[in-house]
């Protein structure tokens, strides 16, 4: 009887420590969005050009939302629209999506990356949008699989077994143990996936997507990318309040395997919980950028162009 009441009070101590964990840890989800959400303002007889720290992101003569990177430096320009225009506009936007595979994990987020590009198009009411999924590293030890949460709320899943699908012909882990060997490169059409989602009529043409992994225990997990995905709280954040996956914009260096990532990027914990705006550069010396993979020997900036020949 001592026994049972000592597993009990246990239990009940274990699960407490975990509630204070998920309470102090709130993720604040608007603050873990890589990008802002806005209108690109028009004029008559105009073009409008925006940048994002000099890169063309936004092309429009017509009213139409984009999403803006957070951190970035944003200029505007109009140009004289062409006699012979078509009336319409495209924005793009990137992203690495780190995954962690299960809801007590070791928080090195790189059980799955990934790096998509995601390029929309509007043509008066009608919108297109384009998904490009670049397999990076995979460091878990069991089968996952990967989906997205389209625009229009159906979970769709674009691979079944990660490791065939987007690295075949693999064993173990994959670009997460040693930053300094060579990288098995992703960057081509027999690696990178592409999955297209139309829209007809006057709708919210933000187009928000989600990405997510589901592990072996059947767990959907969610990347922490949108505030508007909160009535999901459970499948995105872990046991001890961390999310189970982010997404930064652009390409991210991520830490390899068995690294807790706040040891690396020391503004992990303030930015997750709302009290930083960005998780920040990584620590500088020169033990964590030993742990780190430079994640642009990998990804492909343009993958539209294995689509289009």
């Amino acid at each position: 009887m001592k026994k049972t009441f000592l597993l009990i009070a246990v239990a009940i101590f274990g699960v407490s420590c975990i509630n204070e964990d998920f309470e102090s840890m709130k993720l604040d989800l608007d603050n873990l969005s890589p990008f802002t959400e806005e209108l690109a303002p028009i004029q008559e007889g105009k073009t409008t050009i925006i940048k994002a720290d000099g890169v063309v992101i936004c092309e429009t003569n017509i009213e139409m939302g984009y999403s803006f990177p957070k951190g970035a430096v944003k200029t505007i320009e109009y140009l004289p629209i062409k006699k012979d225009v078509i009336y319409g506009g495209w924005d793009v936007n990137a992203f690495t999506a780190a995954f962690e595979d299960t809801r007590n994990g070791d928080n090195d987020y790189n059980d799955f990356v990934c790096y998509i590009t995601r390029e929309k198009k509007k043509n008066g009411n009608n919108v297109q949008l384009d998904i490009y999924i670049q397999p990076i590293a995979y460091g878990a030890g069991t089968n996952l699989q990967f989906g997205i949460r389209l625009p229009n709320g159906i979970d769709t899943i674009i691979s079944t077994n990660i490791r065939s699908d987007f690295f075949p012909n693999t064993v173990g882990f994959v670009n997460t143990v040693n930053p300094d060997t060579t990288l098995y490169q992703t960057g081509d059409a027999n690696h990178i996936k592409k999955i297209t989602y139309t829209q007809v009529g006057k709708q919210n043409d933000f187009l928000r997507i989600h990405p997510f992994i589901i592990n072996e225990a059947g767990e959907k997990l969610f990347v922490a990318l949108s505030g508007n995905i909160k009535n999901d709280y459970l499948s995105i954040v872990s046991v001890t309040g961390y999310p189970l996956g982010i997404a930064i914009s652009g390409g991210f260096n991520y830490v390899k395997e068995k690294t807790n990532i706040s040891t690396v990027y020391q503004d992990f914990n303030s930015w997750v919980t709302g009290n930083s705006t960005s998780i920040g550069n990584s620590n500088n010396s020169q033990g964590a950028k030993a742990n780190l993979f430079k994640i642009s020997d990998i990804i492909n900036n343009n993958p539209k162009n294995l689509f289009n020949k």
